[in-house]
């Protein structure tokens, strides 16, 4: 697939749609509707590997890119650094959400409460991270990166397909792509 910026905007709309397939079932959760639990983790699985093996490393190389072609703009690079936390930091998030929908040993099923607040945490901020790289980091790399840039990022990242969003839905990710 030829990386573009319209591709990594694409993926932002995707994860988007997701957070609002999310923010539904957190709603459900707060209005003590039952909890899919298979739902909310097969969306949280999504939202920690799609970016983190695809979408992420494909912003790296852009990034990468910039910083050797002599992009010097320091509020840039201090943008990226502040992405590079927020990556992290909405990893931990997902982890441990992921690790809160677990049974505790005590009860057979997991603090919902517990669960509704991680949840409400993780759309705030990866929404906010959203709009951060397309506010401040976006349009630096729109100026920035020529046809040429582009072709040679594309060719250092390996062909993917999103696994919900692509030609072929993968069969653990049937059940988000029936309920968007």
């Amino acid at each position: 697939m030829k990386l573009t910026l319209e591709t990594l905007y694409k993926d932002h709309d995707n994860l988007r749609r997701v957070l609002c397939l999310l923010e539904k079932l957190l709603i459900d959760i707060y209005r003590g509707y039952s909890e899919n639990y298979l739902m909310l983790q097969r969306i949280l699985i999504y939202i920690q590997d799609y970016p983190s093996h695809i979408h992420h490393p494909a912003e790296y190389a852009v990034f990468s890119t910039i910083s050797r072609e002599g992009g010097s703009n320091n509020k840039f690079h201090e943008d990226v650094n502040t992405l590079m936390e927020d990556h992290s930091e909405i990893d931990v998030i997902i982890r441990t959400a992921l690790e809160a929908m677990k049974p505790k040993p005590v009860s057979a099923h997991p603090d919902t409460a517990g669960i509704a607040d991680k949840l409400s945490i993780l759309i705030t901020r990866e929404r906010s991270h959203l709009m951060f790289e397309e506010i401040n980091i976006y349009p630096y790399i729109a100026e920035h990166l020529s046809s040429e840039d582009w072709e040679n990022i594309s060719a250092l990242i390996p062909d993917y397909d999103d696994p919900i969003f692509g030609d072929k839905v993968r069969k653990e990710y049937e059940l988000i792509i029936e309920a968007l």
